[in-house]
């Protein structure tokens, strides 16, 4: 199997919704989840890359890379994509913190997924550093890249240890961050958790925004024209796979394209929403 491709990151400029459709539960317009551990996940990273860079490859880049076209004209042969996207992850998820102003989380399972990638697609360095850090972690207990004797997530109080392990991963990966100010950042304000502080955060910490509809008309609140949406924050930073599938590929025009490029990805763009940054590693 070939080793030909690349993690990429999108770190959320603004709040994102991937939606999965209505809901009959509190929230109308939930994101989309993985059904086994409630992570969010983004679905259709490849359209919306088409979408947004279709006119930077030209026609012929284009095809080879995404594929034949929806409406393709006539005479030709369907072409499938020469580079596979994978939906996108959740890497890190910010939370609000009274002592820190806010931190990112993620857990070992993301950090295990990360390793199983960097491993696949032949990125030895980071594969080395991940695997380092997950070695010195235990699952019951907290590590923080600063090294603070306790801080505050949400309500909540943790005593996290200083892990220097993580800090070298974030500063390998900082370039993740659309600019120094937050990159800076990233590598003091990470923290990690267990898998099921990071599920009950990423269920329960996410944006939930009410909506409306107004009659013109009237200028009123139309009847049921209430609901709420829910979003992943800003400063999310999610992750999707690259890979090549044909000998003749598009992969390193793609990522010399799209690397450190922006791209709406999700619903409700008219209203500012899905705004993220691109950096492949």
């Amino acid at each position: 199997m070939s080793k030909n491709g690349k993690v990429g990151f999108l770190y959320a400029i603004s709040q994102l919704h991937a939606g999965k459709g209505f809901d009959s539960g509190v929230v109308d317009l939930p994101i989309q989840r993985e059904v086994h551990t409630d992570f969010p996940i983004i679905s259709g990273i490849k359209g919306a890359f088409r979408n947004e860079f279709e006119d930077a490859f030209g026609k012929n880049e284009d095809i080879k890379i995404f594929g034949s076209p929806k409406e393709k004209e006539k005479g030709t042969e369907d072409q499938s994509g020469s580079v596979s996207f994978s939906e996108a992850k959740i890497f890190l998820f910010p939370v609000r913190s009274i002592t820190e102003g806010f931190v990112w989380i993620t857990c070992p399972m993301i950090l295990s997924r990360l390793n199983i990638l960097f491993k696949m697609l032949g990125n030895k360095a980071l594969e080395a550093k991940v695997s380092n850090l997950l070695k010195t972690i235990k699952s019951d207990k907290e590590y923080y890249s600063s090294n603070k004797p306790s801080i505050n997530i949400e309500e909540y109080k943790v005593t996290p240890e200083y892990s220097k392990e993580l800090v070298e991963f974030l500063d390998s990966i900082k370039e993740i961050s659309p600019d120094e100010i937050l990159q800076n950042k990233l590598k003091e304000k990470v923290l990690i958790v267990s898998d099921e502080d990071f599920r009950f955060f990423v269920k329960g910490s996410t944006e939930v925004m009410a909506r409306i509809k107004i009659n013109n008309k009237k200028g009123v609140t139309e009847q049921g024209g209430l609901w709420y949406e829910e979003y992943l924050p800003q400063d999310t930073v999610m992750y999707f796979i690259a890979k090549t599938l044909l000998n003749d590929h598009g992969l390193d025009k793609l990522t010399n394209t799209t690397d450190k490029q922006f791209v709406n990805i999700g619903g409700k763009s008219t209203t500012g929403k899905g705004f993220t940054y691109i950096k492949y590693l």
